[in-house]
C-alpha cells in the first residue's frame, strides 16, 4: 500500500510539472507549444480503442522479448560466470558485443529478417539479452566457494549445485538488472515499432501510434504517456517477481511486506 501511494504521488508530481511546463512555454512563446495533460487525456479518450490496441501489442512484444532474453541470457551468463574456462574464452566476446547498440544494426537486421514481427522482437531481445548475461555473469563470479563446497560435500551433482546455489545466489542481481534495463528495452521497442513498423496501422504498437499521430501533439503525447505506463508496469512486475522468487533478500527489510 505504501509503495502504491508512492507511485501515485509520483504520477501526480509528473503531471503537475507537465502542466506548469506547458503553461510556461505558452507564456514564453505566446502560443500553445506543449498540450496540457487534460488535453492529452481528452485525445486519449477520443482514440481509446486504438490506443488500447496499440498498448496491448507493445505489451505483448515486450513480454515475449523479456522472456526470450531470460531464457537465453540467464544460462549463458551463469555458465560463463561460474565456469572459469568459459569465462576466460567467452568474456572478451561478451564485453565486445555488449556495448554494440542494436540500432546501429537496423539495416542488417532488416536484410536478415525483413520487416515482419520477428525483426521487432530481435531488436528488443538484443538490448535485454546482454543486460541479463552480464548481470548473471558478474553475480556468478562472486559466489562464495564455501556454499559450493558445502553442497558438493553433501553429494550434490553439478546440476544440483547450479539449482541450489548458483541460481538462488544470482537471481536477485539478475532481476534487479532486468528492472534497470526496462527503460532501455522500452526505448528499443519504440525504435523497433517506428523504424521497422512503417507498414503497421496505428493500433499495432505504441511506437507506431505515436509516429502516426506526429502532427496531432495531444494524441501523440497520449501515446508517450501510455509508453511510460507500460514501462512502469513491467518495472513493478519485475519487482513483484523478485519479491516472490527471492524472499530471503527482503527478510528483515523494513516495509518489505507492504
Amino acid at each position: 500500500m505504501r509503495q502504491a501511494i508512492a507511485y501515485l504521488l509520483g504520477v501526480i508530481l509528473v503531471f503537475g510539472a507537465w502542466a506548469m511546463i506547458s503553461y510556461a512555454l505558452a507564456e514564453l512563446k505566446g502560443r500553445p507549444v506543449l498540450p496540457y495533460p487534460w488535453q492529452a487525456a481528452s485525445a486519449a479518450g477520443e482514440n481509446i480503442w486504438t490506443l488500447l490496441s496499440a498498448f496491448g501489442f507493445s505489451a505483448l512484444r515486450f513480454l515475449v522479448a523479456l522472456a526470450i532474453s531470460f531464457f537465453l541470457g540467464l544460462p549463458v551468463g551463469l555458465a560463463v560466470g561460474f565456469e572459469p574456462k568459459l569465462d576466460q574464452f567467452l568474456s572478451p566476446l561478451i564485453y565486445l558485443l555488449y556495448p554494440m547498440p542494436p540500432v546501429a544494426l537496423l539495416l542488417f537486421l532488416y536484410l536478415a529478417f525483413g520487416l515482419g514481427e520477428v525483426v521487432r522482437l530481435v531488436v528488443v531481445v538484443m538490448a535485454l539479452f546482454f543486460q541479463v548475461v552480464v548481470a548473471a555473469q558478474g553475480a556468478a563470479k562472486f559466489i562464495s566457494p564455501i556454499h559450493v563446497i558445502a553442497v558438493r560435500s553433501a553429494g550434490a551433482s553439478r546440476w544440483q549445485v547450479y539449482w541450489h546455489v548458483v541460481i538462488p545466489a544470482t537471481l536477485p542481481n539478475v532481476l534487479t538488472a532486468a528492472r534497470v534495463s526496462v527503460g532501455l528495452g522500452i526505448t528499443m521497442l519504440y525504435i523497433a515499432e517506428t523504424k521497422l513498423g512503417i507498414l503497421l496501422p496505428p493500433g499495432q504498437g505504441l511506437g507506431r501510434f505515436i509516429e502516426y499521430y506526429t502532427f496531432r501533439a495531444d494524441i501523440a503525447l497520449a501515446g508517450v504517456v501510455a509508453l511510460a505506463i507500460l514501462g512502469l508496469l513491467f518495472y513493478v512486475l519485475l519487482e513483484v517477481l523478485e519479491r516472490k522468487l527471492c524472499p530471503w533478500k527482503y527478510v528483515g527489510v523494513k516495509g518489505a511486506g507492504s
